[in-house]
């Protein structure tokens, strides 16, 4: 029900200014409203309710046996327009948010068209000066300046056969930029959309969005569009490692001017070009660990007061690799408790096996892969994966469980084969299974390997792709 629905997007301290909302003569239409709502917040303050529960409210709140579905619905659709409207005006007169100009510029409009000529010159021409100053111009920004600009040429007023106005120059520069940015921002979009669901999209005129945006002038006066123009040219690129980093400083040097909105979306795009390019075995992990520690500091990480299990994972394994242990495990310790309760235990017993593995502490790492991680969708794949790391390790450095490794290998073989992943995923893993039984044979037939099968190694390792964890198994052909 629509009703229950808008009752529950409204926050703890707006239930008061709400209630002052419907004593309002020019909103309210009906002495039920007040009543019903306070009703309601005064018994059920969380608005957990069904339609049974409303009925039972109705009857007691107006003290009648009469109620009816048309009563009702009545007064559930009357109610449901209030808090529409308030949510509405609240917005509109919210003083809070300096990024809010819609007052000023319905303004400026509203004085326009009852053509109130000087104090509607006066209005516009101080929305505009008030904006000028704004280091961070959002999509928003452009839009509502060029049709500020827009209204005082086309005022009556405004005299159209002289050069002595900028307004239109000025409306067409701003349009051209609200459009530029906002293709730019979508164009990421699609573009990160492309990359996860392995789609195509057609992107007309970007090229042109492009030519233009690429402007030293138009990327020093406008940081968001040098952010949104390096980002998509980043993802045309295939999303590269020297980009990846270009856009991050940008990022970092300009995050605490930007709004939050875009702090977060372009967070969330840096993120995950950053997972994609330690995916491929590119070395940022210092550097996509920093912009998880911004989300936290920024307090963006949770969703809800909720995380994920796989970013849980992501965060707790690049702090390790980071070598960033003791951090690493202050984060397992304070957002563990964020975690899905059926998923809470299995993912701290991994994230600890992965940083007991790091520092080289291989059975207390091997007693953290309980029986729970293998159960989760992902985990079984990860938890096998860090098994055979350890059981490897351990024949490498101590020359231990040969036997055990080879059984691993084969097993790991045989459930890659019949996991459904893409053709690309599976065949990344048994490269990477078929590389490491290279390796173990011949540590096991030489004992100590010279350096002209080292070297050979090597070279197979460059020419086998798609290959997972290539900077592990360098290391690993250095210590045979």
């Amino acid at each position: 029900m629509k009703l229950l629905v808008l009752l529950k997007s409204l926050q703890p301290e707006e239930h008061k200014e709400f209630e002052k909302f419907l004593q309002s003569p020019f909103f309210k239409a009906s002495e039920q409203y007040l009543r019903f709502f306070k009703y309601l917040c005064k018994l059920h303050t969380s608005f957990e309710l069904k339609k049974a529960d409303l009925e039972v409210a109705y009857k007691r709140c107006f003290r009648t046996e009469s109620m009816n579905d048309t009563k009702l619905n009545n007064l559930a659709s009357g109610l449901s327009k209030q808090i529409e409207q308030f949510i509405v005006v609240r917005m509109l007169l919210d003083t809070t948010d300096k990024e809010n100009t819609l007052y000023d510029q319905l303004l400026v409009k509203s004085l326009g068209l009852r053509n109130l000529g000087g104090y509607f010159r006066k209005a516009a021409q101080q929305f505009l000066e008030e904006a000028a100053p704004r280091k961070i111009r959002e999509i928003d920004y452009h839009l509502a300046q060029s049709q500020v600009h827009h209204q005082v040429y086309f005022n009556p007023d405004t005299p159209k056969h002289v050069e002595d106005s900028p307004h239109l120059k000025m409306a067409v520069e701003h349009l051209d930029l609200y459009y530029c940015l906002t293709k730019l921002q979508d164009a990421a979009e699609m573009k990160a959309r492309e990359r996860l669901l392995m789609v195509q999209y057609k992107l007309p005129l970007l090229d042109a969005v492009l030519l233009h945006t690429a402007n030293p002038e138009i990327q020093e006066k406008n940081p968001l569009v040098a952010i949104y123009h390096h980002l998509v040219h980043l993802y045309l690129e295939d999303v590269q490692e020297a980009g990846f980093r270009t856009i991050k400083e940008v990022f970092i040097e300009r995050f605490h001017e930007l709004p939050k909105t875009q702090q977060q979306l372009l967070l969330h795009h840096l993120i995950n070009c950053g997972i994609s390019l330690v995916g491929r075995d590119c070395a940022v992990e210092a550097e996509l660990l920093g912009l998880y520690k911004l989300a936290i500091q920024a307090e963006m990480l949770l969703d809800g007061n909720r995380i994920t299990y796989f970013t849980f994972i992501n965060i707790a394994n690049l702090a390790s690799l980071s070598r960033e242990f003791d951090w690493a495990s202050g984060f397992i310790d304070q957002f563990s408790p964020c975690l899905e309760e059926d998923k809470r235990q299995p993912t701290i017993y991994l994230a600890k096996a992965g940083l007991f593995y790091v520092q080289g502490m291989l059975d207390k790492a091997q007693t953290c892969l309980k029986p729970e991680i293998f159960q989760i969708p992902n985990f079984d794949v990860l938890g096998r994966a860090l098994l055979i790391k350890i059981v490897f390790d351990r024949y490498l450095f101590h020359e231990k469980d040969y036997e055990f490794l080879i059984i691993q290998l084969t097993a790991f073989k045989r459930f890659i084969q019949t996991k459904p992943l893409t053709v690309e995923k599976k065949e990344t893993y048994l490269n990477w299974v078929w590389f490491m039984r290279k390796m173990a044979n011949f540590k096991f037939e030489m004992v100590t390997v010279p350096e002209t099968q080292k070297s050979e190694l090597r070279k197979r390792l460059q020419k086998t792709k798609p290959l997972m964890s290539k900077k592990w198994l360098e290391e690993r052909i250095e210590a045979l």
